[in-house]
């Protein structure tokens, strides 16, 4: 026995992949053969789990790259293994945990945590997701991408920002991805987390355009030089040949 309101959510994801194009929700509603008010809920609940985004026109949709990732397991898990001994050495240099994170939509989820041994730290569950802009690891991908799909993306997340200080935000976004991009590492300071700072670099380099990799640490534990240290041996991994090789230095 088939539950009703998977089967709507399933006939709107169908006749989306099928389009190609954002879709409206009029055109969604005649398309599926739903009342609108149906499609309506539904859109929110796909949206709110992040498998929809808005489409450029106002008012449309476009399944996102948290659909296709349902399938990625493996790819996870490749993934994994490509950059835990980079991963490890970063922290075993610093004993500070460290995050693999992939770049879904305008989300970031995590995909990995190597984890240190101190009791004060900062731990996120592999499968959680943040906001691309909250966070570094989020700001680092964004940043070395594609100009005109970094201003996709930001262009998205401004427009659910309130109207009041949008564009002093969306300014502010800016001026970080390109601050990001030219020294080479994101830095996120008890924005997110109260009394976390992260460091993240961008795996474009590795051929991995859509991962990153960041270093949590309590700002108790983060004074000049170790940040100094801890940036060097960031920007070091993010350039190496292989991920497999190279080393960090506290």
């Amino acid at each position: 026995m088939s539950i009703a309101v998977l089967d709507r959510a399933f006939s709107i994801l169908e006749v989306m992949a099928r389009s190609g194009r954002p879709l409206s929700l009029a055109e969604l509603a005649e398309e599926s053969r739903l009342p609108k008010p149906t499609v309506h809920r539904i859109l929110h609940s796909l949206r709110e789990l992040g498998y929809l985004e808005p489409g450029i026109a106002r008012g449309s949709f476009i399944l996102s790259e948290r659909l296709s990732s349902l399938r990625e397991h493996g790819r996870d898990a490749a993934l994994r293994t490509k950059v835990n001994p980079a991963m490890e050495r970063l922290r075993d240099a610093f004993d500070e945990t460290v995050n693999l994170g992939l770049l879904e939509g305008v989300y970031v989820r995590y995909a990995h945590v190597v984890e240190t041994d101190q009791a004060l730290r900062w731990i996120v569950k592999p499968g959680a997701r943040d906001l691309f802009y909250t966070t570094a690891l989020g700001r680092a991908i964004v940043a070395h991408l594609p100009e005109e799909r970094q201003a996709r993306l930001v262009a998205k997340v401004c427009a659910d920002m309130p109207a009041r200080g949008r564009s002093a935000a969306r300014k502010r976004l800016e001026a970080e991805l390109e601050a990001t991009r030219e020294r080479g590492y994101a830095l996120e300071e008890e924005e997110t987390v109260e009394g976390v700072a992260c460091m993240a670099i961008s795996l474009a380099a590795h051929a991995e355009p859509l991962a990153g990799i960041s270093v949590a640490v309590p700002v108790t534990r983060f004074p000049a030089k170790r940040r100094q240290a801890l940036s060097s041996a960031l920007c070091q991994t993010a350039t190496a040949a292989d991920l497999a090789e190279g080393g960090a230095r506290a």
